[in-house]
């Protein structure tokens, strides 16, 4: 919180929270690439229409955009579980042994899904139920989906909301007036201005309190202005490292309003 004015009749302290803007922008960023970068899905349909007649169908969705593929049943010859070393977004980017679902033709192999898992059963019998499918003649059809974007859509819409609320924070202007005897408070955001006024004679004091964190080793500091109702007014908007510029705070204000 800075001094913006100081005169013999008027002081006014403004706590500008860029720190918070900043942050609250970082974050809604993540979020932003996050539901981008990793939203993701595919599913693999296959009908038969005669014993060795159909096809199957391919999609990846990505975020927007989808890409699909058709494979015709003759041409797919089997599905197979392959290994591979990748930073995976549900293994927190720890390098480890991922595993997913490849499928063969007689031309080429390709994945089944964007992304593998480190449980292989799981990638086991997504395969060995598209073989059975291949192999029974007189199966007609074959779903599978893979789709991880419901995690996705929670961290990144608690990324976004979280960013959003920090890049809310609002100025605060205090105002102490002793031409008009009075106390201003304003504080200033995107949704519009918030003013409240108050008596200087009914200040009883300034002061400034302590809260304790991490097994009392560590104190926070937020500058309050108590009113004679007993109703205490934070002139701080959250309580914070650092004494030595609060309590030059506290002291400044109380010489000003005696």
């Amino acid at each position: 919180m800075k001094i913006t004015q100081h005169t013999p009749t008027q002081l006014t302290l403004r706590h500008t929270p860029i720190a918070l803007w900043i942050i609250g922008s970082v974050f809604t960023i993540i979020g932003v690439i996050t539901l981008i970068l990793f939203s993701k899905a595919s599913t693999f349909t296959c009908e038969r229409v005669q014993p060795n007649q159909g096809n199957c169908e391919l999609i990846h969705a990505h975020f927007v955009i989808s890409k699909t593929i058709i494979i015709s049943l003759h041409e797919l010859k089997n599905a197979e579980v392959v290994m591979t070393r990748s930073r995976q977004i549900d293994s927190f980017f720890i390098l480890k042994p991922h595993y997913r679902v490849t499928l063969l033709t007689s031309t080429q192999r390709m994945p089944l899904s964007f992304y593998g898992s480190t449980n292989r059963e799981k990638q086991d019998i997504r395969a060995a139920k598209i073989n059975a499918f291949l192999k029974n003649a007189e199966e007609t059809s074959l779903f599978i989906k893979q789709d991880n974007r419901w995690l996705i859509y929670l961290i990144s819409g608690l990324l976004i909301i979280i960013g959003l609320f920090a890049e809310l924070s609002k100025i605060l202007t205090i105002t102490f007036d002793k031409t008009q005897d009075s106390l201003k408070i304003e504080r200033h955001g995107l949704l519009g201005t918030q003013t409240i006024e108050y008596s200087l004679q009914d200040i009883a004091k300034v002061k400034l309190n302590t809260s304790f964190a991490f097994n009392s080793r560590t104190v926070f500091y937020q500058v309050v202005l108590l009113l004679r109702s007993g109703e205490g007014i934070p002139l701080t908007p959250s309580s914070s490292l650092g004494k030595t510029k609060k309590q030059n705070r506290v002291d400044q204000i109380t010489q000003f309003i005696q």
